[in-house]
């Protein structure tokens, strides 16, 4: 049997591992003599190892694969190359398959079955060598996601072949933007396309799809007969249930039905745009098109009271002014997401701005806006926009009221005096928010900005503290020892100590006895 040397070049560690032992190649003829994390990599090894084959991905960091085969074809133009690729990469595909490829193969697909078709054809003397772009077309998910991306029409000859794949007279879509995915880079692109098309196919393998990966959303086209509705709907609901396991932040559109291919473009578009409405939609995983509200009329905020409430210095005023134009917004979805982020950062800039003579401590602090504007950048939800706004208007009223009763004891040093004072007793987060009339959420807050420590891991600290003195210098059970420090369960109690000692109390107690 003849043998086929190949060489696997890919950033991604994982998928040129994964790619190497995906398959037994001995038995097909094939060796993997080599990987490499990019372009640059493998032609330094080309000359050591003489590939037959070259199998490359086209995203890598130093050298691309663009650059790398048209260095090949100039240098070593015998050498057959293989293309992998993802669904959204298609126009960089379309560029490298000018430079001369002998194929390509679709990252989430990936076979040892084809992979060894590819490279034996490849490599065989009759092969027709696949320079034109032509192959591409034959993916359904390619023509669409092209269409969908940059053509004003399809073609005729991308129609009929549509027609044949998708051959049912109704098309239900859903889309989600992984915009909000912030982690989403290098290798985890490629495990979200493979993941979707893992959901997709365990939940809609009876009848016909297509999955869409475009750079920054996701749309699944389902196709199917009227009476397959009802049904379709439940299989959706569960599709939509196990991507969220892995993937929470996701939030899918569902569309209305749509009777033609033809209007598949035009409700994608549609749906586009509605994705910058689910922010609204706080503990819900999939919406429907109708409810979410197109063109509501958008009532202007009166920045002049506002204003002028922050000059008064009736903070309070201020917040309700606030306050009431957020729940108009939150009612009616005036804004879509980015309009309502950049209005609420708006008002935190107008707050800063019109508070700045007083000299509050989060005005002196000029990164101070741009951690809360960080944290509004980043909400997903409406809940969590409305809980920015809580905790920094809290801040505002709370540093005001210091401010104006010219208190100099420092709010942060009254909460920890209280602490050492009563750590013995039942002391938590909700009774000392009660004590300094601070929101419970912004007290847990408030005292890890201003220590770099958790509120209750510093109670915690402090008992246990207490605790090894008491265990070095005190006879008392460990019962006893515990409800002295203020914990109500010695079993409690002997799990946390372990945890910041590493030992039991037991165990301290003896390695401290005389």
């Amino acid at each position: 049997m003849t043998s086929y040397r190949v060489m696997i070049v890919d950033d991604e560690a994982i998928f040129r591992t994964g790619l190497t032992h995906l398959h037994d190649w001995s038995k097909e003829g094939i060796e993997v003599v080599a990987q490499a994390a990019n372009g640059m990599e493998a032609l330094e090894l080309i000359d050591k190892v003489h590939p037959h084959v070259v199998i490359t991905d086209i995203m890598m960091p130093i050298m691309d694969g663009i650059d790398l085969v048209k260095n090949l074809r100039k240098h070593h133009p015998s050498i057959k190359i293989i293309i992998l690729s993802s669904y959204s990469e298609f126009e960089l595909v379309r560029e490298v398959f000018k430079y001369g490829v002998d194929d390509y193969l679709l990252k989430p697909k990936v076979t040892a079955e084809e992979l060894v078709t590819l490279i034996h054809n490849s490599c065989e003397p009759s092969a027709i060598q696949r320079t034109q772009v032509v192959p591409l077309l034959k993916e359904p998910a390619i023509i669409i996601g092209q269409w969908f991306e940059q053509e004003d029409h399809l073609s005729e000859e991308d129609k009929q072949q549509l027609n044949s794949y998708l051959p049912s007279s109704q098309f239900t879509m859903l889309v989600t933007s992984t915009a909000g995915l912030q982690s989403l880079t290098n290798n985890s692109q490629y495990e979200l396309e493979q993941f979707i098309l893992d959901k997709c196919y365990e939940q809609f393998h009876t009848i016909s799809y297509v999955s869409i990966f475009t750079k920054h959303h996701i749309a699944i086209i389902i196709n199917h007969e009227p009476e397959e509705e009802l049904d379709l709907k439940s299989i959706m609901i569960q599709f939509v249930k196990k991507v969220n396991e892995r993937y929470s932040q996701l939030k899918f559109l569902h569309s209305n039905t749509v009777f033609s291919i033809d209007l598949l473009k035009e409700k994608y578009t549609l749906l586009q745009e509605l994705q910058s409405k689910v922010i609204y939609f706080s503990s819900r995983s999939m919406m429907l098109e109708n409810e979410i509200k197109q063109n509501p009329i958008v009532v202007a905020f009166e920045h002049e009271p506002f204003v002028n409430a922050l000059k008064w210095l009736t903070i309070n005023q201020a917040k309700e002014h606030f306050d009431q134009y957020f729940m108009e917004v939150k009612k009616t979805q005036a804004l879509d997401e980015y309009s309502l982020k950049r209005f609420i950062q708006h008002i935190i800039y107008t707050v800063m701005s019109n508070l700045e003579h007083l000299k509050l401590p989060f005005t002196e602090q000029s990164s101070e806006k741009l951690i809360w504007f960080k944290k509004i950048d980043l909400a997903t939800t409406i809940d969590e926009l409305e809980e920015i706004m809580t905790l920094f208007m809290q801040m505002v009223q709370d540093q005001f009221n210091e401010h104006n009763e010219h208190n100099e004891v420092n709010l942060l040093n009254q909460i920890i005096d209280h602490i050492h004072a009563n750590y013995d007793q039942d002391i938590s987060l909700s009774e000392l928010a009660d004590k300094f009339h601070m929101n419970y959420s912004y007290l847990s807050w408030y005292f890890k900005h201003r220590t770099n420590e958790n509120l209750t891991a510093y109670i915690n600290k402090l008992r246990i503290e207490k605790a090894k003195e008491l265990l070095k210098y005190n006879d008392e059970t460990i019962s006893q020892i515990s409800m002295k420090i203020g914990f109500s369960e010695h079993n409690y109690f002997s799990k946390v100590f372990k945890k910041f000692t590493g030992m039991t109390p037991v165990e301290y107690r003896n390695s401290h006895s005389k």
